[in-house]
């Protein structure tokens, strides 16, 4: 069953690899991705945002600079709908990239 995020997790909701200084990742099977955590080995039938990252003209054997990658068609549309779809965004996602409001706090 898929879960809908809730309107306190998209406000919550900040990609880590969006405005930040933060690398791409490199799987082990050779794909760039936007960040280690979509590299998820078990997952065989990966969400449906995260799977054309994974097309074979994407892998970086079929390339001849990162930047033909993270510039291609379907990488420009995961980042930019991180931005502007984030309800529909990987679950992985949310996992990794909403800030939590609970913190716990130091007593002085």
């Amino acid at each position: 069953m898929k879960k809908t995020p809730t309107n306190q997790e998209i406000q919550n909701f900040q990609p880590k690899c969006h405005g930040t200084k933060r690398s791409v990742a490199v799987s082990a099977t050779g794909f760039v991705l936007p960040c280690c955590w979509l590299d998820q080995a078990y997952d065989v039938n990966k969400h449906e945002k995260v799977r054309p990252l994974f097309d074979d003209k994407l892998h970086i054997d079929n390339n001849d600079t990162i930047d033909d990658i993270i510039y291609s068609e379907p990488w420009q549309t995961f980042m930019r709908d991180l931005i502007e779809k984030p309800e529909k965004s990987a679950p992985i996602c949310f996992r990794k990239c909403t800030k939590t409001t609970h913190r716990i706090q130091k007593e002085l």
